[in-house]
């Protein structure tokens, strides 16, 4: 419920308003207008996920997921009809993918202070770790921790990733991936982030790992 909670208050006092930003900015208030208004009357009559909805009752995970890349499906879809080349479609939704999901991860994942962290007690440092990971409501993760005070996420499934290869979206799923590292490298000051492989790209386990900056 938390999450839910979280998510709509983000989209209605900032994701929303920034969305309209970037897409006046990159296409012109017309089109913006335009392409918005054509995006939510899809996304309530037509929304990419309702076929496979029927197979399944959703988990909470699995609509907070829906709920916030089924724009980015729709806006291609659209994007494609209006004419838009490929190309171009790809470096609005980059532009886009990134500035709004920068910013809900800042919204939504606390800052990692080495400072805090290394004197937690292990129990404590997992407990930490694993909020953390709750947050990130579109994958189930596995927390490692080393002796160094260093940790990992290892996702096994990723419902961005997942979606957007069953709904035939392929080349969407590594913008989802692209925002994790720009949050982490610009916005968590403390930290070196690495991921040798995903989901998206590589169809194996991300491994999100963490390393103190000296």
């Amino acid at each position: 419920m938390i999450n839910s909670l979280r998510l709509f208050y983000f989209e209605n006092t900032r994701g929303n308003a920034a969305a309209l930003k970037i897409l006046t900015d990159e296409l012109g208030l017309n089109t913006a207008l335009s392409l918005v208004l054509k995006l939510k009357w899809r996304m309530f009559y037509h929304s990419p996920f309702k076929e496979i909805n029927r197979e399944k009752h959703l988990s909470e995970q699995e609509k907070l997921s829906q709920k916030q890349m089924g724009p980015m499906l729709v806006l291609y879809d659209l994007l494609q009809e209006y004419g838009y080349s490929e190309s171009d479609t790809m470096i609005v939704l980059k532009t886009l993918g990134d500035k709004i999901a920068t910013a809900f991860l800042q919204f939504n994942v606390p800052v990692i202070k080495k400072s805090t962290y290394v004197n937690m007690t292990k129990t404590n440092k997992i407990s930490f770790l694993e909020k953390i990971t709750h947050r990130f409501f579109n994958a189930n993760a596995t927390l490692v921790l080393d002796d160094k005070d260093n940790f990992q996420f290892n996702v096994s499934h990723c419902h961005f990733s997942h979606y957007c290869k069953v709904l035939g979206y392929p080349k969407l799923a590594e913008l989802f991936c692209s925002a994790d590292k720009l949050f982490f490298n610009e916005y968590q000051e403390d930290i070196v982030f690495f991921r040798s492989q995903t989901l998206a790209e590589n169809n194996k386990p991300c491994d999100f790992q963490f390393t103190w900056k000296p």
